[in-house]
């Protein structure tokens, strides 16, 4: 939400939208509705299922406490479709037919106001759940951090001799199925 406001894409007009801010608005709305979906499937399955007992009493105070902004966030009817449909499978229903005879009527947010509405709901209840929880929250981030982090096990000092030789066999593949295109080397040599 900061990067839209920062880049100034909730004030813009649609005439003054050139394709790479349109790219990078698609981006940051997908990756919003993404995280909400997420936020919402952690807070409807995994908040209530199994807790720990002692904590799941005061999970349900919340859920109870917190209903009202959840269901305004509900309000929207077709989130989830739309993020499965749209954004997660890629224009598919059902991973079958195209979605984008249903493009434009969803009940999901489109607007930056949508965004920063539905956005306010989720504020409310992660506040509640802050509040109720404040006890555990402060050994969270320590805990997390206790964990080691493994080093990336790609080495880029041979990535050009592997792009190549990667280039040159889908090449080669290529004139095996007798087809007339190739992979242009020069255009997968700029990281």
């Amino acid at each position: 939400m900061e990067l839209i406001i920062d880049f100034g894409y909730r004030e813009r007009k649609q005439n003054e939208w050139n394709l790479k801010d349109q790219a990078h608005y698609v981006a940051l709305y997908n990756t919003i509705i993404m995280n909400i979906c997420s936020y919402l499937d952690e807070y409807d399955d995994k908040f209530t299922t199994n807790p720990e007992p002692q904590f799941k009493s005061r999970i349900l105070e919340v859920k109870k406490i917190a209903k009202p902004a959840y269901k305004q966030i509900r309000r929207w009817k077709h989130l989830n479709d739309y993020r499965n449909n749209m954004i997660a499978h890629n224009f598919r229903i059902d991973g079958k037919e195209f979605s984008f005879n249903l493009l434009g009527q969803y009940n999901a947010p489109r607007t930056y106001r949508d965004l920063a509405l539905i956005r306010k709901h989720l504020v409310m209840i992660h506040t509640i759940i802050e509040a109720e929880f404040e006890d555990v929250m402060q050994n969270i981030n320590p805990f997390i951090k206790s964990f080691p982090v493994k080093e990336q096990e790609i080495s880029y000092e041979a990535i050009e001799e592997e792009l190549n030789s990667l280039i040159s066999e889908i090449n080669q593949l290529c004139i095996d199925n007798g087809k007339v295109y190739q992979l242009r080397s020069d255009i997968f040599m700029k990281l």
